[in-house]
């Protein structure tokens, strides 16, 4: 079982969505005035969605396992811009089982179940999860903003959503130029993110989910539900390896 529960907590931490800055005023676009190409597209997505200094999440996070067996635990995320990713993950009655930090240049984990950790090159996220990822992509994704990369797209209208497309991503875009979906497709991997249940008062995600899909491994989905958003108010990221743990394998 623990084995077992490493590998989910090193996938989800792997997976587990930073812009430039935005120099034109927001005001200057029309967003009443729908896209007629990709770049207009992609022009509105950018300017709409802006990236706190600070965002603080807490709430659920269920992983799908093998045999339809789910798990359910208790999930806390907290990014600063450009800089970090810090998560916990708890059981029932609020103890904690794993923690890790994700930086531009590294990983480090704590697993509180069998007292082991490590830290690695960022680079390992990629190994891990059978797809090329970057520090800025997973805080992206995590933020609810992922930057659409320039790329000759094909430009489609399906309903009320825009739809974007390569041979490697997949992006599905709502009328009020927000991302729904995004997939990222690496040879035979697959990496697709989903946002739901956006927040009248902040407009806001309060629910991501996650797939993982792998020609070599089982599939991973796993789904956050968030009980509470922070933004932009400075947060603790604390992170020390006791002395009696022992560096894992």
């Amino acid at each position: 079982m623990v084995s077992c529960m490493n590998r989910i907590a090193l996938y989800f931490f792997c997976i587990v969505f930073a812009s430039s800055c935005v120099t034109k005023n927001v005001a200057e676009v029309d967003f009443y005035i729908p896209p007629k190409n990709a770049k207009e597209l992609i022009s509105k997505v950018n300017l709409k969605n802006n990236s706190p200094e600070w965002l603080a999440l807490k709430g659920r996070v269920r992983l799908m396992l093998e045999k339809g067996n789910e798990v359910s635990l208790g999930i806390s995320i907290r990014v600063r811009k450009d800089s970090l990713i810090w998560a916990s993950v708890a059981a029932p009655f609020g103890i904690e089982l794993f923690r890790a930090v994700l930086t531009k240049d590294s990983v480090y984990y704590i697993n509180r179940a069998n007292k082991t950790y490590f830290v690695k090159p960022i680079a390992h996220i990629s190994k891990i999860i059978k797809t090329d990822i970057a520090f800025n992509e997973i805080q992206q994704m995590i933020i609810a903003n992922p930057k659409i990369l320039k790329k000759k797209y094909s430009f489609d209208r399906i309903n009320n959503d825009f739809m974007l497309s390569t041979q490697d991503y997949i992006y599905t875009i709502s009328n009020f130029y927000r991302i729904r979906q995004g997939v990222l497709i690496d040879k035979e991997n697959s990496l697709i993110y989903t946002y739901s249940n956006f927040s009248f008062e902040n407009d806001f995600p309060e629910q991501l989910e996650l797939i993982v899909k792998s020609s070599s491994e089982n599939d991973l989905n796993l789904k956050l539900n968030y009980s509470k958003v922070v933004f932009d108010q400075q947060q603790q990221t604390p992170f020390k390896i006791p002395s009696s743990y022992v560096e894992a394998k």
